[in-house]
């Protein structure tokens, strides 16, 4: 297993990196993509190990972090081998639709 973070503008995946089974590291490369798009962004998803389908305290700073630099909201959702769950806004989703990426960004997750 792998944590992976892609960024998303619609259907189309304009970001993909790749951690270790622990975290993403940190990439100005990454924050650089997010700021030249922040008008264009519509999900920043990363997967979690096992199955804790929740925001972890790091990914909460994250994303308050990001919104505050960039003055934009965005969809942020953490996915697991069975669950997809979203935060817009602050509320929480528990998702079922499964977009094309969502095979994807697990099979490179958890080798599957």
């Amino acid at each position: 297993m792998r944590e992976v973070c892609f960024i998303l503008i619609e259907d189309k995946i304009v970001r993909a990196d790749v951690g270790s089974a622990t975290s993403i590291p940190d990439l100005p490369d990454r924050w650089q993509t997010i700021w030249e798009h922040r008008n264009e962004i519509t999900e920043i998803a990363h997967t979690h190990p096992g199955e804790l389908l929740e925001f972890s305290k790091e990914d909460l700073t994250t994303m308050q972090a990001v919104e505050a630099g960039t003055d934009k909201r965005f969809t942020w959702s953490v996915i697991t081998r069975t669950g997809f769950l979203s935060r817009k806004d602050g509320r929480d989703v528990h998702r079922a639709d499964t977009p094309w990426w969502l095979g994807f960004i697990r099979r490179i997750s958890y080798d599957e």
